[in-house]
């Protein structure tokens, strides 16, 4: 997956949750299938370690 593939909060977030979300996503698409349950299950992965602020995720804090 590449940068312009990417959803526009995504794109807007640090390489390390670009790179958290490709990983993720690469894992859904094996389990599901491309489409939409694996997109869904991507975010829900992102979701654990980050949060969305506004226009762009961030690590969560503690």
């Amino acid at each position: 997956m590449n940068r312009t593939e990417l959803p526009q909060t995504l794109r807007r977030s640090s390489k390390e949750v670009q790179a958290a979300f490709e990983a993720a996503h690469e894992t859904a698409v094996k389990q599901y299938g491309d489409g939409e349950e694996a997109q869904r299950a991507a975010y829900g992965e992102i979701k654990r370690s980050f949060e969305l602020v506004t226009d762009h995720w961030v690590p969560k804090r503690d």
